[in-house]
This record gives C-alpha cells, structure tokens and sequence, in this order.
C-alpha cells in the first residue's frame, strides 16, 4: 500500500477469477482433475513454510498475479541492472505463480524457485526455518530490480523542504523516487513515509519524505491478564475458594493481593 504522501502515479486495472468455487481442495495427481485456479498448496521443502506463506500472501494481490500470468513482465525484464539478478528470480517467480493459477494442480512443489532464491540469498540455502519477513523483504527487492524500467539510473540531487507545502515535497520526492525506480513493485507496494526534526537549539523543522516497500508494525499487546487463584483461610473449617483475578501484565504480587482482596473481602496486608 503507498503512504498517505504519496500520490498515485499510475492507474492500472486488473481482474483475476473470483474465489467462488472451493471444490477439489484435495491432494491428488497433477491434471487428474481440474482444480480452482489459485487455490493451491504448496509443499514443504524442510521447514519452508516461512518462503510458502510470504508467496501465498503476494499471489493473491490480484495486479501483481495478473502481471505475471499475462507476461508482462517479459517485456520489462532489466537483465543488465547490477543490483538485479539478471532476470532469474522474477522468470523463476512467474513459472511459479503460472502454475498456481493454471487449475492444473492441488498443490506444487516450489523446489526450483526456492534453488534460485538461495543462489542469489545463501541465508536461505538450507531447509531451515528463516524469518518470512526477511524472505518477503529480499523478494520484493529482487522482483523490483529484476523488472525496473530504469536502465541508467540519474543522479538525483535531494533538496530540503524549507518550507514549502507537504505536497509539493511529496510530489517532488516522489518523483525524484521514479527517476531511479520504476516497476510493478513500485507501482504497487511503495510508498512515502513523512519524518519531520525539530532542532533542540534553534528549532528549525526538517521535514523529508523518504520512500518504503513495507510497513512494519507492533503487534498489540494486552496490558492486563486473568489468574485463577486458590484463598485457603486460617479457618480449618472453611474450604479453599477459587477466584479469577485481573491483574497487570507487568505486575508485581501486591497488585496480586489487592485484587484478591477486592474479590474475596479480605485485607490485601492480611492475604
């Protein structure tokens, strides 16, 4: 998704077959019968369920399916790019992707993508569990510089905002940002993230739009937990009571004892 800074240079339209038929979701032979274009597995090669995962999730963003199964990208492949891999990774990811959405099978085995991912990345070589993230991060690279329409990038010479309205140095970043890059990954995935500085001496404001592939973002977390807990009183005669407390995430046994004392009527000094 782009940033909220950043404008939209492109307009493209796109349609896949819809998701509207979950028959035949078995294992079974190649071609023994038809199967709903998409709705593939793919098998596990060691513990590379973390390559398989970040594969799923980009084979169903529809425009960037529908690029490869149309063959588009063979008329932007950018074999002479240094940073790029001569082609092989963005070849190799659209026999991949070809298969998936042929209807031909129930699940396929990636083995030759995956060989060519570790050539060029040898951190996922092996059949070890990696982070999906860093494979997902390495494949959006790999696929831009693969089919960036740029073959000479310019030297850009970055100015500051100084003032000037947000939009304008957003459209400026922007477009300073597609004189180097330019791909369906582009198109697609990247955006503009806003940083502003505040100087602590002189309060001048800095404000610079710099462009990402991704967002990265915290997962939330609870700040408060629920505890069963057993009250035996002093009293022989009085059974053990259960209770279930709330108490801080990151909390201590007073706020333990409170909460216990709140539930069962008993002073939190004397619990």
């Amino acid at each position: 998704p782009r940033g909220p800074s950043a404008p939209n240079m492109k307009n493209s339209n796109y349609c896949l077959p819809s998701y509207t038929a979950y028959k035949n979701y078995d294992y079974s032979e190649p071609g023994r019968h038809n199967e709903q274009p998409g709705l593939c597995g793919l098998s596990n090669l060691g513990n590379t369920c973390f390559m398989n995962s970040a594969i799923q999730c980009l084979s169903n963003t529809p425009p960037l399916t529908e690029y490869f199964l149309n063959d588009k990208y063979q008329e932007e492949l950018n074999y002479d790019n240094p940073l790029g891999m001569r082609g092989e990774i963005a070849k190799s990811y659209a026999e991949l992707i070809k298969q998936m959405w042929s209807g031909k099978y129930s699940y396929v085995t990636p083995r030759a993508f995956k060989t060519q991912v570790g050539r060029f990345a040898p951190q996922f070589s092996g059949y070890q569990q990696q982070d999906c993230q860093e494979l997902l991060a390495f494949l959006l690279d790999g696929l831009h510089e693969d089919l960036n329409r740029i073959r000479k990038k310019p030297y850009i010479q970055l100015k500051d905002a100084d003032g000037r309205p947000d939009k304008i140095v957003a459209e400026e970043a922007w477009e300073n940002h597609l004189k180097r890059n330019d791909s369906i990954i582009v198109d697609i995935f990247h955006g503009l993230f806003k940083s502003t500085l505040v100087c602590p001496e002189c309060a001048k404001i800095s404000v610079t739009f710099d462009p990402f592939c991704y967002l990265t973002l915290p997962l939330p977390m609870k700040k408060e937990r629920s505890l069963e807990v057993y009250l035996v009183r002093l009293d022989p005669l009085s059974k053990p009571m259960q209770y279930k407390v709330v108490v801080p995430k990151i909390g201590n046994i007073q706020d333990l004892c409170i909460a216990l004392s709140t539930l069962s009527g008993v002073a939190s000094d004397k619990v």
